[in-house]
């Protein structure tokens, strides 16, 4: 499995770090700590620094990067450290893209939604951009998780992406949800909505995932709401008290995204956990399933 983890030796970083650390990952693990280098430019703002001061900010991030690295090696870890000048969100995709990575984790600086749409969030732009499930950490431990799921391939793929990447969120208790919108009962050209209908299917999707999910080795209950996704997703997190909040993306365009937004990157903003966002259509290396006792019922 490879992992890449993005940190810049912030608080939020570190936190990114020690869950990497705390879980337990497939044998032959090996994780890229990368550190971004601001690209300093002259007085001008047109040509880039040059000898020392180039070298410093080089050196600087070298150490941050080092410094992280030496902390996962002590756990146990394959772990190679890097740098790279220029955007963040950028390197860290790229890097995804050329290693063929299984999972970006960077740290969630809490700046809130506000801040985040007017300033940019790294962690916001790769839920929105990057080529792999994106693991947001706001806690440097996972013992409850919440999957959302809505049928789509991504959020389907969910229990054999998890169950690809070994022990690392195994035996953890889970909670599937899956949300009915409420725009989905408004149907004026076939009459009267039915709401039964919609919520039987609902149920049905949920129930298909946590009976997957309980197959695969986990203890799983499905649930389902109606309401609007993203935030009946983090209430459920907060009433779960889930800190693991794991969701799909449907990919969905720039246009689109800025008139109807994304559930994903709206969870992160809004979820007071950690948050893992499978996008897209991710390999999972299927092992032999793990059956396991497990519950599954509809609330």
């Amino acid at each position: 499995m490879q992992i890449i983890v993005g940190t810049d030796g912030s608080p939020a970083a570190r936190v990114a770090c020690d869950l990497v650390a705390e879980r337990d990952w497939p044998a032959g693990t090996h994780v890229v700590v990368l550190t971004a280098a601001s690209p300093m430019v002259d007085l001008s703002g047109i040509a880039p620094p040059a000898g020392a001061r180039a070298g410093t900010d080089l050196e600087a991030a070298r150490a941050i990067a080092e410094a992280a690295a030496e902390g996962l090696r002590a756990r146990g870890l394959s772990v190679e450290a890097d740098v790279g000048i220029g955007d963040p969100a950028s390197l860290l995709i790229t890097s995804a893209r050329e290693r063929l990575a299984d999972l970006i984790v960077v740290g969630h600086r809490g700046r809130g939604p506000v801040a985040s749409a007017v300033l940019g969030s790294v962690s916001a732009y790769l839920v929105d951009h990057a080529p792999c499930p994106v693991l947001v950490a706001r806690g440097p431990t996972i013992s409850r998780m919440l999957l959302a799921t809505d049928g789509t391939q991504s959020s389907m793929a969910i229990p054999r992406v998890l169950h690809a990447w070994g022990a690392a969120f195994r035996g953890l208790p889970v909670e599937v949800l899956c949300v009915a919108q409420r725009d989905e009962f408004v149907t004026p050209w076939a009459g009267e909505p039915d709401e039964d209908a919609v919520i039987a299917e609902h149920v049905r999707i949920a129930e298909h995932v946590a009976d997957e999910m309980v197959e695969l080795g986990w203890t799983a209950a499905a649930v389902v709401r109606s309401g609007e996704p993203a935030r009946e997703i983090v209430r459920a997190g907060d009433e779960w008290r889930a800190d693991l909040i794991v969701t799909g993306s449907r990919g969905i365009g720039p246009l689109r995204r800025i008139v109807a937004g994304s559930v994903g990157h709206d969870v992160l903003l809004h979820a007071h956990s950690s948050v893992l966002v499978v996008r897209g259509l991710v390999p999972a290396r299927i092992r032999t399933p793990a059956f396991a006792p497990g519950a599954v019922g509809v609330a």
